[in-house]
């Protein structure tokens, strides 16, 4: 165990359930089902407060919350470290309200830190063949395939995807930006780059959603408007879902035959983590992996780095288009293959 070198805190009740519930006011910018999650996971901690009657916010004490959760609650990994996430918010709440000096959660993990990443990664042969079995004729092939470059090119998930607008793609000068609602916030706070192509396959597939007016005039798709939608017979023309983004991979994944012998290990989410290791083969720091993929805990975007040279992009000079900000020109494209 770390030393203990935090000043005890004895804190009554009534107090602590007034900052518990000053915190969850304050989470404004969070979706109603994190906050949810949230009470729940605090709620258990205000019981065990409670039963244990001598929790003074020490490393000691969160240890002691922690196994209480492992034993006797017998929680999964998971859990506990949903638990744990929602005690050190709380305690850094309380951090800057002055009630504490430091925040003794930090000192704890809420569970066991994978060593790598529990599903794999795709090939430069597999996403060629996988979007190359793509048909662009349709306008349904045209909505897969951005979604497919947005994984790659921008390392985006399935539920970044799924609250994108049609006005979330800016140009800026020469460059394009995506405005983005991270997990569990309920506004998009993020402004993050969109590679040329991956632009260039989300214009594309806007195109197809263009109106003519009572004049006969081409109006383009509103700004307000999903980004991505439904083509399914129960949803259609509506929002694309979650579930809606992970079948329509799934499916791309089988029918071009990328999955097979892989099922359950290559999913979706597979391209974010190729996203990761064509940055780092790209020449990307840890500080621009980590904006780049939204990424706040540096060990993570560490597990990018142990993967470097699998994919073996640098014999690849077009996979470079996937993740790049610039515009190859046919001059540079020569230049890289010499």
């Amino acid at each position: 165990m770390i030393e203990d070198v935090f000043e005890p805190v004895k804190l009554k009740l009534s107090e602590l359930i007034k900052y518990r519930d000053n915190y969850l006011a304050s989470l404004t910018n969070k979706r109603p089902e994190t906050v949810g999650t949230y009470e729940r996971a605090l709620r258990e901690f205000v019981n065990f407060f409670v039963k244990d009657g001598k929790f003074l916010f020490r490393v000691q004490d969160v240890e002691r919350y922690r196994k209480h959760l492992a034993t006797t609650k017998k929680m999964q990994d998971a859990s506990i470290a949903t638990y744990m996430t929602s005690l050190r918010r709380l305690s850094q709440y309380m951090v800057e309200a002055g009630v504490l000096e430091k925040n003794a959660a930090k000192r704890v993990y809420g569970s066991a830190r994978p060593k790598q990443h529990n599903r794999t990664f795709l090939t430069l042969a597999e996403v060629s063949t996988l979007l190359g079995s793509i048909n662009l004729a349709e306008r349904v092939g045209l909505r897969d395939a951005a979604i497919i470059r947005l994984m790659l090119g921008c390392a985006c998930s399935e539920v970044e995807i799924t609250s994108m607008d049609a006005g979330d793609l800016e140009k800026q000068g020469k460059s394009w930006f995506l405005r983005v609602q991270g997990k569990g916030k309920s506004v998009k706070d993020e402004q993050i780059p969109v590679p040329p192509e991956t632009a260039e396959a989300i214009n594309a597939y806007l195109q197809t959603r263009t109106t003519t007016d009572e004049k006969g005039k081409e109006q383009p798709v509103k700004a307000d408007a999903p980004m991505f939608v439904s083509y399914s017979n129960r949803s259609m023309g509506g929002r694309i879902t979650i579930r809606g983004v992970r079948e329509a991979i799934v499916m791309r994944m089988k029918e071009s035959g990328v999955q097979k012998g892989r099922v359950g290990r290559l999913t979706p989410f597979s391209l974010r983590h190729t996203a990761g290791i064509l940055l780092v083969e790209s020449g990307a720091s840890v500080e621009e992996l980590m904006t780049r993929m939204r990424i706040a805990w540096r060990p993570t975007a560490m597990l990018y780095f142990k993967q470097k040279g699998k994919l073996k992009s640098h014999e690849d000079v077009d996979s470079r288009a996937f993740v790049s900000l610039e515009q190859p020109t046919a001059k540079k494209k020569q230049q890289a293959k010499k």
